[in-house]
């Protein structure tokens, strides 16, 4: 059975409240550039209300809020920048992507990341790891991911796309509000009334509580922990070579000089694309959310994401595992620095 047979019927039909019992909804899309995230907006909300372009970057550099009533409630849906292929600095597009919680009180009901069936590459896993860092391991409790395009299934079960990656099936079961299959190529009510659903009962699942400006301070109070961390632990072992290895920049040509600039900078970007990715992966794994269960059974894996995931929501994150999510942020991040070690000493 597929995921929009699996979920929820439209609405007036039995099992679903009326329309106009169902509260307010705050949805913010995340995803990687091209996944289509604005385009699910649209489809959302029913209107042409984010603005939808073919292109290799990025088109969305601003988070942006449109508001909407769908199926007879009222719906307000944040656009974000796209994860890794933008113009702007990896800090800034954290920063940017932060103040979607910033435009939401008093925060939003679900995060939807937005994923494309194919091929589950590096770029996909690094999109995952900035979620996780930027908005830490509980950000999971409020999440459910988005297959936009099913069209390019075609046919195929999802489920039997997600048996295809263990990874990609161990992060879906991470998030509580579990997964939901968009086509973009048609008009569909009924798919967003099937989304709206799901996310109704995330929504009961939390007590109806959103996430709020508290957990994104401790998301990047957690994260800045771990990177002052890291850069002390590697200070010591770098330091002494700091002059190595440097030009003379007034003795080359200038159009070396340009050559040399954008490949530092170049450099510095993959450094830093890595180390958030590592560590958001590091902190999943240290809270729990993540295993590195390798070599096991996919029925073995999928037992163990279930036992974790059922752990995590019957409690909430606690010192201890808050402090292990940091831990694990430093030991997955001490490796990318170590791997990048000639870069920063340029």
């Amino acid at each position: 059975m597929s995921a929009s047979e699996n979920a929820a019927s439209p609405a007036g039909s039995e099992g679903r409240p009326p329309s106009e019992e169902a509260g307010p909804l705050t949805i913010v899309l995340l995803g990687r550039t091209g996944t289509g995230r604005s385009s699910s907006g649209n489809t959302i909300l029913g209107r042409s209300a984010f603005w939808v372009e073919v292109s290799p970057c990025s088109i969305t550099t601003r988070c942006k809020r449109q508001n909407g009533t769908v199926d007879g409630r009222s719906v307000s849906v944040i656009d974000t920048p796209g994860f890794l292929h933008t113009q702007m600095s990896p800090q800034e597009l954290m920063d940017e992507v932060g103040e979607s919680v910033a435009l939401t009180s008093p925060g939003p009901h679900v995060f939807l990341v937005t994923l494309q069936p194919g091929r589950f590459t590096q770029e996909e896993r690094e999109a995952l790891g900035w979620i996780k860092a930027r908005f830490g391991p509980g950000a999971t409790s409020f999440t459910t991911v988005l297959f936009t395009w099913a069209d390019q299934l075609r046919g195929k079960r999802i489920e039997d796309f997600l048996e295809e990656s263990p990874e990609l099936f161990e992060f879906v079961s991470s998030c509580h509000g579990g997964y939901q299959t968009f086509d973009n190529t048609k008009e569909s009510p009924e798919q967003v009334q099937q989304l709206l659903k799901k996310v109704d009962k995330l929504v009961r699942d939390n007590g109806g509580k959103c996430y709020s400006g508290e957990m994104l301070e401790e998301a990047e109070s957690a994260l800045r922990e771990a990177q002052e961390k890291i850069l002390e632990e590697q200070k010591g072992k770098f330091s002494h070579k700091g002059a190595e290895g440097k030009e003379d920049a007034a003795a080359g040509l200038e159009r070396s000089r340009k050559v040399d600039e954008e490949e530092r900078k170049r450099a510095e970007k993959l450094f830093w694309c890595e180390l958030v990715t590592a560590l958001g992966k590091g902190a999943a794994e240290g809270a729990g959310i993540m295993g590195k269960d390798k070599g096991k059974g996919k029925a073995v894996k999928k037992v163990k994401v279930v036992e974790r995931a059922a752990a995590l929501a019957a409690s909430p994150l606690s010192i201890c595992s808050a402090a292990k999510a940091v831990g694990g942020a430093v030991r997955e991040g001490s490796k990318v620095l170590f791997k990048h070690r000639k870069t920063l000493l340029h």
